[in-house]
């Protein structure tokens, strides 16, 4: 009988904690999700450059589409600063997860700005970015560009 109880309360033990396990992922998730999603609003609002150095860590790595890989935030900043003013980039966040002090989100992102006639143009892509817990907030690591068709195709 005690042989009996002890396995029940193993059971218990082990059914608790790995709730508890389940319901910080699910918590880190949320505050990721956040993170990245404040992470477009700023970029939308105030620039791509000034977002990245807000939510970006020193060494992190930018990989645009068609481009060498641009690497520590420094190199990124300058890189990004020459871009046409006016531009905007903002992105729908699709999916985030997280496993211990990583993470990472991916979604669809729109590019707008103005050509050298002065119209306003549009191009589509996808981002997949990863991200690093440290100090009690998501920090980016990695974020790749790649472009794709408009949201009609």
């Amino acid at each position: 009988m005690n042989t009996l109880r002890t396995i029940c309360v193993s059971l218990i033990a082990l059914w608790l904690l790995a709730a508890c396990q389940g319901g910080n992922q699910a918590t880190a998730i949320q505050a990721l999700s956040q993170t990245d999603s404040a992470f477009s609003t700023l970029s939308s609002q105030q620039g791509f450059a000034l977002a990245f150095r807000r939510y970006a860590l020193d060494n992190a790595v930018l990989l645009p589409e068609n481009r060498a890989p641009l690497e520590s935030l420094q190199v990124i900043e300058q890189s990004l600063q020459t871009l046409p003013a006016g531009t905007s980039l903002s992105w729908t966040l699709q999916e985030a997860d997280t496993s211990g002090n990583l993470g990472y989100t991916w979604g669809i992102y729109t590019f707008t700005g103005n050509n050298s006639a002065g119209q306003a143009t549009a191009a589509y892509g996808k981002y997949l970015s990863v991200w690093k817990h440290q100090s009690g907030d998501w920090k980016l690591a990695v974020m790749m560009l790649n472009s794709s068709p408009g949201p009609a195709g």
